[in-house]
């Protein structure tokens, strides 16, 4: 028999309007326990130790201040040792010995719990618990972990599964604590009404949570390979679930998928990051019948990593609260909400091609004005929707493709393109650049590279040194990619690319308009490979520019 002390940290929510989180001093702390702090020190178990953190749970209008630290202090004298549970135990009680081989609790930090076959196979805790591991072997029973108050803490090797089927955790309003190097395991299913936090450097491994309480990842633990379900409430009134990473955890390569409301009345689930989201596919769905949608909120220096970003409906990614400049996403996509306050969003460092089709707007829940869009990456984005960020767009790689049919596509300010492409049939309200003037590699594309489409710049159009105009003829139609613009400066060494996408024969005296120039000034300049009356041929055609045509200041192509 020994005796085995252990210090519990355990994590709760304070609302803002509550007093701050208050610094607990050694002298502070009942005399029993401040008698430990000596040589019996080194016997006790240090389970878990989180800084403050504050949550903010957008939806319902009001911002959980921070993470409060309390300490309780548990004695438990038991018959601790490894041990395996019997086959044919007499209750489904954990922590009575007599339901283990041999007769001891497992309830110590080098301790492990093992199952196999059993005819009890709902396990519950009556008493705080600390394992090493827990190990399902092979052709083991499908067993239920239920604590309804205590917390488990599993704080070494973690959930081995060698079962070959689910194992199920349900925390109920008790708490999992996993911390070291544990893991949740693989074929483990949690359902969590209650508390899951993962501390030190541990892992939710392959594992699946249906989270309808707070799981919460902090030191440097992740989220792993796991499957997430973030659940907003289900009755009117009812809150959601939260997810949070603290400065230092990662979601790794999970996927979180985080709900609305399911009923009117009801509030959302939030996904909540001060950490970084590394590789993990992060989802907001929308709410029922008017409830918020659900919420991926980026705070402070957190990093979006290369993450796969989908939101729908009324679920929304807000980074308001973020510090300045902003962060960087892998990419977005779906037709939900985006609030930029005013931060830079940039997107594209999965480099995978995505079509957003929701709103990007400043504003959410810190709000702020001037928020930007930069496009990064080898991949495309589509903005196929009107936006309003007023800050202003940035393209560096890959494709912007701007395919709004109403309002403009890219917000409210003027549009940068230093690399990559700028392409589309859409509207685009600011000023329109192309190149810096410094490096090539700048392509303003109206349509795509295999249609010919015209894109609307309510503004001004110029081409900068290095920059290309790319032009695509489709003779099926027969049409040219346009772009129309309210004035056209074309400076020295810039490129004009005739792209002849189709075959088949284009009749004499044919006009295709390559820049509809709206303004009441002349075009101003010339391509470098294209000269005012220039003649070129293509396709076995033979084409004649004119920067007068139109109505006199319009960039055309006639067929000779």
């Amino acid at each position: 028999m020994s005796s085995s002390w252990m210090i519990s940290f355990t994590a709760s929510l304070k609302p803002r309007d509550s007093s701050s989180p208050q610094e607990i001093s050694l002298d502070s702390l009942p005399m029993n326990l401040k008698s430990l702090t000596k040589p019996v020190m080194k016997n006790i178990a240090l389970i878990l130790v989180s800084a403050p953190l504050a949550v903010p749970r957008l939806s319902r209008g009001s911002v959980l201040r921070g993470v409060v630290v309390l300490i309780s202090f548990v004695a438990t004298a038991a018959f601790a040792g490894s041990a395996t549970w019997k086959a044919n135990p007499g209750s489904g009680n954990w922590n009575a010995a007599a339901n283990w081989t041999p007769a001891t609790i497992p309830n110590a930090a080098d301790d492990t719990a093992t199952f196999a076959l059993s005819n009890i196979r709902q396990v519950f805790f009556t008493a705080d618990t600390e394992v090493n591991g827990i190990v399902f072997n092979a052709g083991a029973s499908p067993f239920t972990l239920s604590n309804q108050a205590p917390t488990v803490t599993i704080s070494g090797k973690g959930i081995t599964n060698n079962s070959g089927i689910v194992q199920n955790f349900t925390p109920g309003p008790g708490q999992i604590i996993f911390t070291n190097s544990a893991t949740a395991g693989s074929l483990t299913s949690f359902t969590n009404t209650g508390t899951i936090a993962f501390g030190g450097s541990s892992s939710a491994g392959n594992a699946t949570f249906s989270n309808d309480g707070e799981l919460t990842f902090l030191n440097t633990s992740t989220a792993g390979d796991a499957t997430f379900i973030n659940e907003g409430g289900k009755v009117s009134g009812a809150g959601g679930a939260i997810i949070a990473f603290d400065t230092g955890s990662t979601a790794g390569n999970a996927s979180i998928t985080t709900n609305g409301g399911a009923v009117s009345g009801a509030f959302n689930a939030e996904t909540f990051f001060r950490g970084n989201a590394g590789k993990a596919t992060l989802i907001a769905n929308g709410g029922s019948s008017g409830s918020p949608g659900g919420l991926l909120d980026f705070v402070d220096s957190s990093r979006g990593g290369t993450a796969r970003v989908e939101v729908f409906g009324n679920g929304s990614l807000d980074i308001s609260g973020h510090a300045a400049p902003g962060m960087t996403v892998g990419s977005i996509e779906g037709n939900g909400r985006v609030f930029l306050g005013s931060r830079k969003l940039t997107v594209g460092s999965n480099n995978q091609n995505t079509n957003f089709s929701g709103s990007i707007k400043d504003g959410g829940a810190n709000g702020g004005i001037g928020g930007s869009l930069a496009k990064t990456g080898t991949g495309e984005l589509v903005l196929a929707r009107s936006n309003t960020y007023t800050g202003g767009t940035i393209i560096t790689r890959g494709h912007l493709t701007v395919n709004n049919q109403g309002g403009s596509g890219t917000g409210i300010g003027p549009v940068q393109v230093n690399g990559g492409f700028l392409s589309g049939f859409g509207t685009i309200t600011g000023a329109v650049n192309i190149g810096n003037g410094v490096v090539a590699g700048a392509v303003l594309l109206p349509g795509t590279a295999g249609t010919a489409a015209s894109l609307s710049i309510n503004n001004s159009l110029t081409f900068n040194p290095l920059s290309t105009y790319e032009c695509v003829l489709v003779r099926t139609t027969p049409a040219v990619g346009k772009v129309t613009a309210l004035g056209v400066i074309i400076q020295s060494g810039v490129t004009f690319e005739f792209v002849d996408r189709t075959t088949g024969t284009l009749a004499p005296g044919a006009v295709f308009t390559a820049i509809n120039n709206v303004s009441a000034n002349p075009i101003s300049g010339t391509f470098a490979n294209l000269a005012d009356g220039a003649i070129f041929s293509s396709g076995g055609n033979t084409f004649k520019a004119s920067y007068h045509g139109g109505t006199g200041n319009d960039l055309v192509l006639t067929v000779q």
